[in-house]
């Protein structure tokens, strides 16, 4: 039986239009220098041209707004991310690198959003488990690497990827916020590189030597 394709409802419809004016008057509000923390629910639908009883159908509070459009972007750099293999077409130091430099610029373009971020996630612990979640989901597809990469007898078996994965992924995400809130985007190139080789030979590539020492 040929499948049916049923349109979207109008109400479905309607709530998609309000979340993408929402994410985009949040997303001005920011980048002309607004503090979110001090963004009332009133603000925010102003700028959107909405209601505030529109408001509260789609979001429960402005919290939801940040962490369900701080989503959408992890989502983006996940999957850019998740494209980098050890092996392989396109894999290596470089392309880690060039995913790196992509990353860079990709966080440098909303660095108010991601300010917003770290700004709210101090005190608010719902903001700060969601954050916490993304960075668990890329050091979880970084441990599957790694193991992959010992299954193939191309990665020493001292290495513990699910630790390793942590490290990786925590520690790649404080580099890249502080390149983005302090350094200038003409070193980004260098920071990326730096990132990758580290991680390749420091991690990917690491074997021990003679004395069982890893080198």
């Amino acid at each position: 039986m040929a499948s049916i394709t049923r349109p979207r409802s109008q109400q479905s419809q309607r709530r998609a239009g309000t979340e993408h004016v929402v994410f985009a008057a949040v997303q001005r509000l920011l980048d002309a220098g607004e503090c979110f923390t001090e963004l009332g629910v009133r603000r925010i639908a102003s700028e959107a041209g909405i209601a505030r009883s529109t408001f509260y159908l789609c979001f429960q509070d402005k919290t939801e707004v940040l962490i369900r459009l701080t989503a959408t972007m992890k989502d983006e750099l996940f999957s850019r991310g998740a494209a980098w293999r050890p092996t392989g077409p396109g894999g290596g130091p470089e392309a880690l690198a060039a995913v790196y430099a992509g990353r860079l610029a990709y966080c440098r373009e909303r660095a108010p959003l991601l300010a917003a971020v770290a700004e709210v996630a101090a005190y608010d612990p719902v903001v700060r488990e969601a954050r916490a979640q993304e960075i668990e989901r890329f050091a979880h597809h970084i441990a599957s690497l790694l193991e992959e990469e010992q299954r193939e007898g191309r990665l020493s078996a001292d290495v513990d990827p699910v630790t390793a994965g942590q490290v990786l992924a925590w520690g790649g995400e404080q580099v890249i916020a502080r390149q983005v809130t302090t350094g200038g985007a003409e070193d980004d190139a260098k920071v990326a590189r730096e990132m990758a080789y580290g991680q390749w030979f420091g991690t990917y590539r690491r074997r021990p030597g003679p004395d069982g020492t890893p080198t």
